[in-house]
């Protein structure tokens, strides 16, 4: 599988989620100075809220930017034959399924299709990541109380 469609699929669903987290900001921004969220009381303090959330919001979509920054500068390289690293593609058999996974620095949790098959991002703080980073083809590993997998294929 090509990992250059992988990391392109992952930086666009990144993206997708940048203009979620800009809207969410714009929209909270709006909401503290609206004039509805004036203070009508001391203890009115909905104005204040919004402009937290508004903060909050702004925080999150600049980590994801520069998250996003990281990924577009990212050349995954080829691990066949080598350990489990960051940029690796490793296919696992695990509680009965096959899950594909690609070990990232960043982007974990976001799922991606690509090619037909499901795709899950996993960075080297993750559980999973964890268990598989420095592992070859054919090794087994575990996580979570007993959670146990195989190594399929390591790209």
């Amino acid at each position: 599988m090509d990992k250059l469609k992988i990391l392109k699929a992952v930086i666009a669903e990144l993206e997708e989620e940048l203009r979620r987290k800009l809207a969410a900001q714009e929209t909270a921004a709006a909401g503290a100075t609206h004039i509805e969220a004036k203070a009508e009381t001391k203890w009115d303090t909905c104005g204040l809220e919004q402009s937290y959330l508004a903060r909050g919001h702004a925080q999150q979509f600049e980590w994801l930017a520069q998250q996003v920054e990281e990924l577009r500068a990212f050349v995954p390289l080829s691990f066949s034959g080598a350990p489990v690293g960051p940029g690796a593609l490793v296919e696992t058999h695990m509680g009965g399924e096959k899950t594909l996974f690609i070990l990232l620095h960043c982007g974990g949790g976001t799922e991606v299709w690509v090619e037909g098959r499901e795709v899950l991002v996993i960075t080297p703080e993750s559980p999973v990541g964890a268990a598989l980073q420095g592992k070859r083809e054919g090794d087994t590993y575990s996580f979570r109380a007993g959670v146990e997998g195989t190594i399929v294929r390591v790209e």
